[in-house]
């Protein structure tokens, strides 16, 4: 029994190993016999399974390990390097059952509060949420600990443990330094604390064995943080890191200025929204819904509810407020007492009939420093005034920005450029982010202000990831001068105060030509003889100044031709005669051959002995007296779910030598078409042919689907799958309407694949690759039997300039080997020229570690890609690999939708849409069905830009389907949560293609025709 759960937990670099004192000490203090147990440790988190043949009582063993571990401490019995335990999770299952039936969690630091309830089961979910809001209130009051379970309990299940510290950080010595802008007005809200409390800062170290995307954390660290509305913190630093590493693999800085701060920060700056909100806030005791409204210089407030406001107490709560904040630009106050239900949409008029109304002088009607508004004074050029505008512009949704802190901005001028970084606990767009911050700048018109620079980072970057920049006037002067970035510093309340030891680390030097070193200069002067010679040129940001000098030196161009040329031709001539010297020893020390060979018969090489025919059925009696099932169960191993998929095929034997035709550009198809007709030669024409891309010769398994058909009523029933790698629907109306034109026809075609094969945006490499093919040129033309319908009358001129143009290119490939083998007879190393170049590969790859091979890294799935040698007799590729999202995800970045080339430059109404109708109208008029089927995808691959193409892309072929007559089935769904039957996010595996399969064969709306 313990022997078996070791074994189990030691096959995991996460689970508790067998030397450990763990899992003998749950063993004894749980007490009953016969349970397995199996303990993994993930982030902060122990995760304890107890299995028997009947599920274990939840309350004996809970009772049991609460006692036990109130009397002794956790670390005792693990690593010493294993982070602090926060919560033991325990389950309870039946062996064999793939799910438990219960679960507990336990607090281990309120472990006393759990002793206490354990005798009274009724208060035990009062307790269990006692225990949690306490830990919560433990964080609030800033305990390191307390914040350290808070955040444990949202990343542990991403194997993330958590460390947290607080340390004082003062503030910077030199007086010089721009300090925050209400800092003084912290320090008197919070009189309770000292000046010197209020500059904590918390030290948050995030631990895993690998390194986790940052945008599954970031953010949502920054809002767990900040919905702590910690007093006396000035920010979070967070660092993570890979467990065993010392330096941090990215950093994060959080500002923990409470939201009241924040609102009272824009209240003063005039913003109506924070204004509201803080009134509302001192009202709330008395019911009143206050709203506002600014017209002019006056700010036009209602205070409402169901009975009249009493006028002493809203305006005892909103006057003082008012007052003390001094909004911008407001110099009065008309505040209306109004009865009645309040309108959820805000008026945004004076009221007409107010039961009281009460005017209030505010300090900007005294004060000329605060009687301009905030957008007068950005427009005379007040950074602090442009960076609360462009703030707010960036951060629309107030209640986003307090909860993460949303997008801040740090602005600076140099002479005439402004300079604003911009950083956000996700690294803010720049195609959001640069263009709107350009243009409300410029609609500034700032008479000193003739272009802008915008960075973006990741709050607690050192440097921008990105940059963007737009010139307001021509700066034809200052071209070929490299501009300088300003120091931003990490946090904009303490400029100066970077998060490394670096202070310049952040900097880009500004060029000065007077400063320039000896070093500068002679980069200089070597910029410019290159730039000189007309082969190079000088790129317009690290130009000297004097590149504009050497346009009058240019020489002329004609001369300047031909000097290059003759000592081009002459240093070929040179290196051609050394590398002959060099490689004429090398290659004469190989004894020549003394006789001459054999002379080659001409003998027609024979097919492999593998018969192609299918077997007369399933469950015939085979060699051994067993029958043959027709599927088969298969059991990879302990803890995976057994999955049903069909025997596998032979594998098929393809020489592609037998081919009609030359190469298509496209191994796959070439050999595709090989077996195609060798599967006719022996079976016939198929009756249903699937064509499409990797996502079809690895979703659909002929073998299955014919298996199912026969118990439908389709009995005999023939499949061949004709899926290649990279196909499309220009690719698929080829083969069907050009490539197997003069073949045996089938009776159905299915198109089995996905958005990406009908997306025109993307650039269609494998269609270009076959059209520019020998084997395309030696296609018959298409049949002019029929009149042209317009489909082919607009697509058949483009095949003929393709084929004219590849005429031409003929020619020229042509000329230039009569021209290679001329010139090459003059050259000492031409004949020699295969051996020279491997000589010289294996030279340069000397000395240099040599990169993995795909089949070192992952066999599988690269046969899987290409499909070499495990292509069955059928077409079709079976894939066995299981996608699993938590390891795939440690190997292979995470591609988002809008950074997918598969679906870059969406558009359905291009060359592939034209391939449908073609194709449509071709098998319409051979009386052969079409049937498109949108294959499954994953939950994972299905993000929110994606799952909008695909709703478009569905829409386009319900459209289509009904207006050219073909079917459309729609699979896309189906399967999504059940990552089993996929090989990897978007691809499905022979389990998946089982599953399909035998769906699609019960399906009534597809046209399966009897034979």
């Amino acid at each position: 029994m313990g022997n078996r759960s070791h074994r189990t937990l030691s096959s995991s670099s996460s689970s508790v190993g067998s030397k450990l004192p763990l899992l003998p000490w749950l063993h004894r203090v749980i007490g009953i016999p016969h349970l397995h147990l199996q303990a993994r440790l993930r982030g902060n988190n122990l995760y304890i399974l107890a299995e028997s043949r009947d599920c274990p009582k939840r309350s004996l063993i809970f009772a049991q390990l609460v006692r036990a571990l109130s009397q002794t401490s956790l670390e005792t019995l693990l690593p010493p390097t294993q982070p602090t335990i926060y919560q033991v999770v325990l389950y309870g299952r039946c062996i064999g059952e793939p799910r438990p039936q219960w679960a507990e969690v336990i607090h281990v630091a309120q472990i006393d509060r759990y002793l206490e309830k354990l005798d009274d089961p009724q208060s035990k979910a009062e307790a269990t949420v006692a225990i949690e809001l306490a830990n919560l209130g433990l964080a609030k009051r800033g305990r390191p600990d307390a914040i350290a379970r808070y955040l444990s309990e949202a990343l542990s299940a991403l194997g993330v443990a958590v460390r947290a510290s607080v340390k004082s950080a003062a503030l910077p010595d030199d007086t010089g330094l721009p300090q925050i802008a209400n800092l003084a007005s912290v320090l008197s809200s919070t009189a309770s604390l000292t000046p010197q409390a209020l500059l904590n800062r918390l030290w948050v170290v995030c631990e895993s064995a690998y390194s986790p995307d940052t945008s599954l954390m970031t953010e949502s660290i920054a809002q767990k943080l900040r919905d702590l509305e910690l007093d006396g913190f000035r920010d979070a630093i967070v660092f993570s890191r890979v467990k065993g590493e010392s330096d941090p693999e990215w950093v994060l800085r959080v500002d923990l200025t409470p939201p009241q701060e924040m609102l009272k920060d824009w209240a003063r700056w005039g913003d109506i929204e924070a204004l509201t909100r803080l009134m509302n806030a001192a009202v709330r005791d008395q019911g009143v819904e206050i709203t506002a409204t600014l017209m002019d210089i006056t700010l036009h407030v209602t205070a409402q509810r169901e009975q009249a406001p009493e006028r002493g107490r809203v305006l005892a709560a909103i006057a003082p407020l008012l007052e003390t904040i001094a909004p911008q630009g407001i110099q009065a106050v008309a505040v209306y007492g109004l009865q009645g239900t309040a309108n959820p949409i805000p008026q945004l008029s004076i009221p007409d009939s107010p039961v009281w109304v009460q005017w209030i002088n505010l300090p900007a009607a005294e004060h000329p420093a605060l009687a301009e508004s905030t957008r007068q004074l950005a427009q005379q050029g007040d950074l602090s005034a442009i960076a609360f505008l462009l703030t707010r512009q960036l951060n629309p949704n107030l209640d986003t920005q307090l909860a993460t802190g949303g997008i801040r901005l740090q602005i600076r001028q140099k002479e005439d450029l402004l300079h604003i970084m911009t950083d956000a606990p996700v690294c803010p767009s720049q195609s959001q982010v640069g263009v709107k911050v350009a243009k409300y700048i410029h609609n500034l018109r700032l008479s000193d202000v003739q272009g802008v620079r915008v960075y973006g980072r990741r709050s607690g970057q050192k440097r921008p990831i990105w940059s963007y920049g737009i010139d307001f006037v021509s700066r034809e002067q200052a071209r070929f001068i490299p501009e300088a970035t300003p120091e931003f510093a990490a946090s904009d309340a303490y400029v100066g105060d970077l998060l490394t030891k670096e202070p310049g680390a952040l900097t880009v030097p500004e060029f000065d030509e007077a400063d320039a070193t000896w070093g500068d200069r002679i980069v200089e002067a070597i910029q410019g003889a290159l730039a000189r010679t007309r082969i190079f040129t000088i790129a317009s940001d690290t130009a000297p100044n004097t590149a504009r000098a050497t346009q009058s030196a240019v020489p002329n161009e004609a001369k300047a031709a031909i000097v290059w040329s003759v000592l081009g031709i002459l240093l070929t001539v040179q290196a051609d005669w050394l590398l002959g010297q060099y490689a004429k020893p090398l290659f004469a020390s190989k004894p020549a051959p003394t006789a001459s060979p054999a002379p080659l018969t001409s003998e027609q090489m024979p097919l492999p002995q593998l018969s192609l025919q299918k077997t007369t059925g399933f469950g015939e009696l085979g060699a051994a007296g067993f029958t043959q099932s027709g599927q088969t169960l298969i059991a990879p191993g302990q803890g995976s779910t057994a999955l049903l998929a069909s025997p596998l095929k032979p594998k098929a034997a393809i020489d592609t030598a037998r081919s009609p035709y030359p190469t298509f550009n496209a191994g796959q198809l070439d050999e595709k078409l090989v077996l195609y007709r060798q599967y006719v030669n022996q079976n016939g024409a198929p009756d249903v042919l699937i064509v499409g891309s990797s996502r079809a010769m690895r979703g659909i398994d002929p073998a299955v689907l014919e298996q199912t058909l026969a118990t439908q009523g389709y009995a005999g029933m023939r499949v061949f799958n004709f899926g290649i790698n990279g196909a499309t629907v220009q690719v698929v109306d080829l083969i069907v309407r050009r490539i197997l034109a003069n073949e045996k026809q089938p009776k159905l075609i299915l198109l089995a694949d996905g958005l990406r094969a009908f997306n025109s945006g993307r650039p269609d490499a494998t269609y270009k690759a076959i059209v520019s093919s020998p084997g395309f040129r030696k296609l018959p033309e298409v049949s002019t039997n029929t009149a042209a319908t317009p489909t082919e009358a607009f697509t058949k001129p483009l095949e003929t300039l393709n084929r004219t143009n590849m005429t031409v290119s003929d020619s020229y490939q042509s000329f230039n080997d009569h021209l290679l083998r001329q010139v090459g007879q003059f050259s000492t190393v031409w004949s020699q020229r295969n051996k020279l170049q491997g000589l010289l590969k294996r030279g340069l790859s000397f000395g240099f570690e040599q990169a993995p091979t795909s089949d070192e890294i992952d066999p599988e799935l690269t046969i899987a890609q290409d499909g070499q040698g495990l292509i069955d007799i059928n077409g079709f590729l079976p894939i066995s690999n299981r996608f699993n999202p938590v390891t795939y995800y440690q190997k292979y970045s995470r591609v988002s939708g809008d950074s997918d080339a598969d679906y870059a430059n969406f558009n359905l109404l291009g060359e592939q849409d034209q391939a449908l109708r073609s194709l449509a109208q071709y098998t319409k008029s051979q009386n052969i069905p079409l049937v498109v089927l949108n294959l499954p995808l994953t939950e994972n691959y299905l993000d929110p830009y994606r799952r909008d193409r695909e709703k478009e892309f569905q829409e386009y072929l319900m459209r289509l389907s009904g207006e050219l007559g073909f079917t459309y089935r729609d699979l896309l769904e189906n399967w999504k949560n059940t990552p089993d039957f996929f090989s990897d996010p978007s691809h499905l595996n022979r389990y998946g293609a089982h599953a399909v399969s035998t769906h699609i064969a019960k399906d009534v709306l597809i046209p399966w025709r009897q034979r």
